[in-house]
């Protein structure tokens, strides 16, 4: 979760994002080199005849969650297989549920991590919001390059260091990006598609969490991100980095610990809550959803790494 809240309505031909996300832009360096894991281990209030906190754990499927419901969302415009309501690729979850889905705008709902809706430029190396709906920088201004990752992530681009801080490699991005792309990223996840999983804790420069690329042209899978066969590392741009904090659901980890619940203190002795150690799940006016217990996402919506992100069709 990024460090700030950011509040904003993005107009264009035919949607509105109306999202409340936290934004990480880094203005000196525009790299992260691990992701961020925030927040130490809570524990749950003990009463005086010893009744403790209680949390819950929660298993479920995919980026979002398991509502039982679903809503066809438009992204810009479009319906796309991530929002049709149909379980496009017959692995009995649709949309929401199913966790190759990576967001409303995604159109690709197969095994590989692509969004199948751009993320590239059409030149070799750029990159735009790799999350949203659309090809090119022009509707989003997000840019970057992937010759300004030191790790090389496409084979054909090969690292520039003198790109660092010039426009293709912005030390930080435009509000305009942190505004459409930044709510849509999923938590663990840069702008542009470098995203960090569990399974790569401790494996990335200096012990911290390593990074790939899931749009690697290799087919880059939830089984195989430690391949680097299939997934290639990558750097994180600190300039649009939605960090995979301690109590949020992220890509590749849909369940979180216990003692992130809000608990109920015990009788008799005045016992106190139990504590939400982690961290919040979501910022603050995001409705939680994917887990066990919650309310499902209102219609328009989609519950995107465990909180509900609204689509205002326009």
């Amino acid at each position: 979760m990024q460090s700030r809240n950011i509040s904003s309505f993005l107009f264009s031909s035919s949607l509105v994002f109306a999202l409340s996300a936290c934004g990480g832009g880094s203005s000196g360096d525009p790299f992260i080199g691990t992701g961020g894991i925030s927040g130490g281990s809570g524990t749950g209030g003990v009463a005086g005849t010893g009744g403790v906190g209680t949390g819950g754990t929660g298993g479920v499927l995919g980026t979002g969650g398991s509502s039982g419901e679903c809503h066809i969302i438009e992204c810009a415009g479009r319906v796309t297989l991530c929002g049709n309501c149909i379980d496009d690729d017959e692995d009995g979850l649709i949309d929401n549920d199913d966790p190759e889905c990576l967001g409303p705008c995604d159109n690709y709902e197969g095994e590989e991590l692509l969004s199948g809706v751009g993320g590239e430029t059409g030149e070799q190396c750029k990159a735009d919001c790799y999350f949203d709906f659309g090809n090119g920088a022009g509707n989003d201004d997000c840019h970057w390059s992937r010759s300004c990752d030191p790790l090389e992530p496409k084979v054909q681009c090969t690292y520039d260091e003198g790109l660092l801080g010039s426009k293709d490699c912005p030390d930080a991005q435009s509000q305009l990006c942190e505004d459409v792309c930044v709510p849509l990223t999923p938590n663990g996840c840069d702008c542009f598609g470098c995203c960090t999983f569990p399974e790569l804790a401790g494996m990335g420069p200096g012990g911290g969490d390593g990074y790939v690329y899931i749009g690697s042209e290799s087919g880059c899978t939830f089984d195989t991100v430690t391949d680097p066969a299939f997934c290639q590392a990558c750097t994180p741009a600190g300039s649009c980095l939605n960090t995979c904090a301690r109590c949020e659901i992220c890509l590749g980890k849909p369940t979180i610990p216990p003692d992130c619940f809000p608990g109920t203190g015990g009788s008799g002795g005045g016992g106190g809550a139990g504590g939400s150690g982690g961290g919040d799940r979501c910022p603050v006016g995001k409705q939680v959803c994917g887990l066990p217990g919650d309310e499902p996402c209102p219609g328009g919506s989609f519950c995107l790494t465990g909180c509900c992100t609204e689509i205002v069709v326009q």
